[in-house]
């Protein structure tokens, strides 16, 4: 019994201990291959720097997202997923884009930092990024130039280990000259001197290729950011659309903003707004080449005219018991322009710019006796830019209001007081005689 108990315990102890290692196995970091072109290009992962060139990445299981970019070349993002028991290998070929640069120009030189530390300009994403260090360090046997356009820039140079500032601030490049940066001091509190030299390439009318290498001299010309933005209409009414049409060159971002609130992105499109009012839109344009700003301004017109006439001021109205007996109409004509509500007193809401509508004389006060009464219309129309306007037309009633008649029995003829009743009876005997002597005859026959 003691031994059956023995083995079981040990088969348990066995289960849970390779349960244990699979799911420590399951867990564990696998090496990622990633091999990249041009071989100064530099990857990030999940947002974060890794290093410059072909590399072997320790990822954890799961996924992640591949950043691989050189300036002079088209940024590549890939999504990886990462699973236990396999170590994929990522093959990053980016593609060159852009013409090569030409000046004015000047040039920086950046020295006191590792060769891996990431260069910015006017920007820390990976659009702005210009390279490294190590490309940008050197002018004795090995020339490496970092080429940038004559101008006020903002320089970030970002550590590779904990993706924080080495140091950062602004810079003036200025033309046929070599800036020379010198990072120093302690961690966390570095400074930067500035040291500017002639630089005699500059003044060479050569167009420069925005990467080139060869050997290890390394030159990177950065390209001047170009904008434009224009409004397709400089003044709109009230309720009507704008067009926006933009474009950029050799930006990282460009975004067009009105009120502090983003109305469109991208390097070049167009979008329709329709503002409440008089608006100013923003373009702003950065690359590491420098910062463009365009403004273009939508006005809006939120003026509301309106009109009312009628086409007869004085009408009849003439009213018997419950007959009404005359009752004149008129038309009304209204229009209001640059509004999205119209209301007119004594008809209610109507809709359109413009329109007519039939009144008839309806007198308000219903007592018997005149009619004398003046009854005023009025139209007021708004739109949503705040515009209102207001206009009215009076009408004059006149007329009256009657009971109803009431027919009275028609009293038989009155004889003249001297007539008598004889004349008739005595008509009437001379009558009955003639009848008679008439019968008599008749018979004798």
């Amino acid at each position: 019994m003691k031994t059956d108990l023995r083995r079981f315990l040990a088969v348990t102890a066995f289960l849970i201990l390779g349960v244990s290692v699979c799911f420590a196995y399951q867990d564990k970091p696998r090496d990622v291959y990633i091999k990249v072109h041009p071989s100064h290009a530099y990857v990030w992962v999940d947002g974060k720097p890794a290093n410059w060139g072909s590399q072997t990445l320790r990822l954890e299981p799961g996924n992640h997202t591949i950043t691989v970019y050189n300036y002079g070349y088209e940024l590549m993002t890939k999504q990886v997923t990462v699973e236990p028991g396999k170590n994929p290998t990522i093959e990053a070929s980016l593609n060159p884009t852009g013409s090569p640069v030409s000046g004015p120009a000047g040039r920086i030189q950046i020295e006191g930092v590792p060769d891996d530390a990431l260069v910015f300009l006017n920007g820390t994403t990976p659009g702005f990024f210009v390279g490294h260090a190590g490309e940008m360090n050197n002018n004795f046997w090995i020339v490496q130039k970092l080429i940038v356009p004559a101008g006020k820039q903002e320089l970030f140079i970002v550590s590779r280990k904990t993706n924080q500032p080495i140091w950062s601030g602004p810079i003036d490049v200025q033309e046929n000259k070599r800036l020379i940066v010198y990072v120093e001091g302690p961690s966390g509190s570095k400074n930067a001197r500035m040291v500017y030299k002639d630089w005699e390439g500059g003044k060479d009318p050569t167009p420069e290729k925005r990467f080139d290498t060869l050997a290890n001299a390394v030159s990177i010309a950065v390209a001047p950011v170009s904008a434009h933005l224009a409004a397709d209409t400089p003044k709109i009414l009230c309720d009507q659309t704008g067009k926006l049409t933009w474009s950029s060159a050799n930006a990282a971002q460009t975004v067009i903003t009105a009120n502090s609130q983003k109305v469109a992105g991208g390097p070049s499109g167009n979008v329709e707004v329709q503002p409440k009012q008089t608006t100013d839109y923003q373009l702003r344009a950065a690359g590491p080449g420098g910062v463009i700003t365009q403004d273009a301004t939508i006005n809006v017109d939120p003026t509301v005219k309106t009109s009312l006439t009628v086409s007869q001021p004085e009408l009849r109205f003439v009213k018997v018991g419950d007959t009404i007996k005359e009752q004149e109409s008129a038309n009304l004509v209204w229009s209001a322009s640059n509004a999205n509500s119209v209301q007119i007193d004594r008809i209610g809401a109507v809709s359109g710019a413009n329109g007519s509508q039939s009144i008839q004389a309806t007198p308000s006060n219903t007592n018997q006796g005149e009619v004398n009464e003046t009854q005023v219309y009025k139209i007021t129309a708004k739109n949503d830019c705040g515009g209102s306007d207001t206009s009215q037309v009076a009408v004059h009633i006149t007329g009256s209001i009657e009971p109803a008649v009431v027919a009275e029995a028609v009293p038989p003829p009155e004889l003249p007081h001297t007539a008598t009743p004889l004349p008739l009876l005595t008509l009437f005997g001379l009558a009955t005689l003639g009848a008679g002597a008439v019968m008599r005859m008749r018979s004798r026959r």
